[in-house]
């Protein structure tokens, strides 16, 4: 295990943290049953197959979720890092694998399990509390019904069953967990030696066969990509809205007919004060904690300001400060029994002490608004909208495949454009890996662009709620510019790359004087009149390091100093030039400081090694499995 952190120090806690996202989808939604055994499967797992629409719902529910955890801060990258595509379908595999497990297992999941774990979700929690909106907004967003996401995560849960069974086995040893916490913990107080790579002030100096000669070495690096000239049209169901209408008459007609879907639920705004009972409490302890509630409860009932001792006694963190307020709930969205207290409390009310698995608490109803039926008249333009929404999604497949039948028996795209009153647009340079810039980011599409010929029509492409389709006006092959092309760029490569390698050369030469007497470190740096400068400590596991920036060199050299071997022997490259790095001291972390953090430590290093023991118990498996992916999807 040490050694695989010497390895992997840069990037360990990074994956293990990115792991926390990819987990979320890990066992969502995949089952495909026996599934429709044509062309659009995604995959098959031995005699069972995932389907085409539970895989695309299932990369549009995570896209959805992701986007809800980081609510609007989303590094715009973030898909593409996680190559969110394959590993959805990958894990669907991993899924049907374990649901097949499950079932000779005798293993079920009921329907209490069910709720649990939507009212226990973090994504649909507002102030630590779930919130029915958020989840209704999720299943709207993604078009699902209750009923089908909760099978969906009947397959999840079933799937976390197995999981579990197979990782409880997986244990820890608390000396070597001490090692590798102390490993990521103690403190480096780094020298290093700045040798700086100055290029010439004279770039006419440069010798033109020494230039020839590097870019002739160096010509890969200058290689102009293939590219392609093409025009597409790029369309969705929302182009049909402007061709779509909906009558007043219709509107009525669906509100008079979705009363229910009108509806707006009673409501309460409540405050509450948690006094929470750890999990290792006595009964002494529960009732101590108990009669403290009532006597806060006797306060309030002779007048005592409800949100100040909230502030002053609550434990709830989220709601605390702000005087316990939890803000407005309907029914079926908290604990049925603060969510039945709360509700049957008038205005102004206060609970006597109630017990959950939290704690003790105290609910005051703050505000109360009985359930209402929305009028027609303000229903009407949402009830309008949504008409129109779902006549234009329900003909954008038809309306695809008339335009692309079209388009394919005429050998051209703008025509039947026009015709059909979309957009025809022109882009001069699509490479085989960029996708269409500007309009989507999948290298399959640009790929398969660049298979067609001059003049061919492409087939109708899917992506998400979108359809594409190109036409090939030009095909430019990759090649080798011109030293005359490039030379700018090839002379300013070769000055930096001159003058990194007579600095490197320099630092070859120190490391090994210093290897060889390092108490003569000092000396050696001022005869050629360099100092050493030491940098703030740094742990291991820092990944960057101030002067030296963040590299796989740079984790290496961390992870590989020690007080037996302190000058790392390769000379380690910065923006302004070669560094030489040498270990002054290590101060340990305190064993008090461990004391106080070794239960997460643990639990921490558990989760990784659990992971992946159930990432090779799955690959174990899917090796004696029967699985065909389909790659189109990818």
């Amino acid at each position: 295990m040490l050694d695989l952190m010497r390895r992997h120090a840069s990037s360990w806690i990074i994956k293990v943290a990115l792991g926390g996202i990819i987990i979320v989808f890990i066992f969502f939604f995949g089952w495909g049953g026996p599934g429709n055994k044509d062309r659009d499967y995604a995959a098959k797992v031995n005699d069972r197959v995932i389907g085409y629409d539970h895989f695309y719902n299932t990369y549009q529910t995570e896209v959805e979720k992701i986007r809800l955890r980081f609510r609007g801060a989303m590094p715009t990258d973030l898909f593409e890092r996680l190559n969110l595509k394959k590993n959805v379908l990958d894990r669907l595999v991993d899924q049907e694998i374990m649901i097949q497990e499950a079932s000779k297992l005798g293993l079920f999941v009921n329907e209490s399990d069910i709720r649990h774990e939507i009212l226990y979700d973090p994504n649909f929690q507002r102030n630590g509390v779930f919130d029915p909106e958020i989840f209704r907004m999720f299943l709207s967003s993604l078009k699902l019904t209750p009923d089908t996401y909760e099978k969906a995560l009947k397959q999840e849960l079933l799937a976390d069953q197995v999981s579990k069974l197979v990782t409880d086995s997986v244990k820890t040893d608390p000396e070597e967990l001490k090692t590798l916490w102390h490993f990521q913990n103690d403190k480096m107080t780094l020298a290093i030696l700045m040798i700086k790579s100055e290029e010439p002030k004279d770039k006419s100096l440069v010798d033109e066969k020494d230039l020839e000669s590097y870019f002739k070495r160096n010509e890969s690096r200058y290689q102009i990509p293939a590219s392609a000239k093409i025009e597409y049209v790029w369309f969705s169901w929302k182009d049909l809205l402007r061709n779509i209408s909906v009558t007043d008459e219709e509107a009525l007609s669906y509100y008079k007919s979705n009363q229910k879907e009108f509806v707006v639920p009673e409501k309460v705004q409540i405050g509450q004060i948690l006094l929470r009972v750890p999990e290792k409490s006595t009964d002494q302890d529960k009732e101590d904690i108990k009669q403290k509630a009532v006597q806060l409860e006797e306060k309030l009932r002779t007048g005592s300001d409800f949100h100040q001792l909230a502030k002053a006694n609550s434990q709830d963190d989220a709601t605390a400060s702000k005087g316990g307020d939890l803000g407005w709930i309907t029914r079926g969205s908290m604990n049925p029994l603060i969510e039945d207290a709360a509700f049957k409390l008038k205005k102004g009310g206060i609970s006597s002490p109630i017990l959950t698995e939290q704690g003790y608490h105290l609910i005051l109803t703050q505000e109360k608004v009985d359930e209402t039926q929305t009028p027609f008249d303000e229903a009407k333009d949402q009830i309008v909208q949504n008409l129109r929404d779902e006549q234009a999604k329900r003909k954008i497949a038809q309306f695809a495949d008339d335009f692309y039948e079209k388009v394919y028996r005429t050998e051209n795209l703008p025509d039947p454009a026009k015709k059909f009153g979309l957009e025809l647009s022109l882009i001069d340079l699509v490479t085989q890996e960029g996708g269409i810039p500007g309009v989507v980011d999948d290298p399959n599409i640009s790929k398969e662009v660049f298979e067609l010929k001059t003049g061919e029509v492409s087939k109708l492409v899917r992506s998400g709620e979108n359809y594409l389709v190109v036409q090939l006006l030009e095909k430019r092959p990759e090649r080798i510019p011109f030293l005359a092309e490039v030379r700018g760029l090839v002379e300013k490569d070769y000055a930096k790359d001159q003058a990194l390698a007579t600095a490197t050369k320099t630092a070859d030469g120190l490391i090994a004087a210093i290897t060889k007497d390092q108490s003569d470190a000092e000396k050696i740096a001022k005869r050629n009149n360099l100092e050493w400068e030491t940098l703030d400590a740094v742990s291991r596991t820092a990944g960057f390091v101030p002067q030296l920036g963040k590299s796989n060199q740079v984790s290496e050299m961390l992870t590989s100093v020690s007080q037996a071997s302190p000058v790392y022997q390769t000379p380690l490259i910065t923006p302004t030039g070669v560094a030489i790095v040498r270990l002054v001291k290590t101060d340990p972390a305190s064993d008090e400081e461990y004391a106080k953090g070794a239960a997460e430590f643990r639990n921490w290093v558990l989760e990784v090694r659990r992971t992946e023991f159930l990432k090779g118990w799955l690959r174990m498996l899917r090796d004696k499995s029967s699985v065909e992916i389909n790659q189109k999807l990818l």
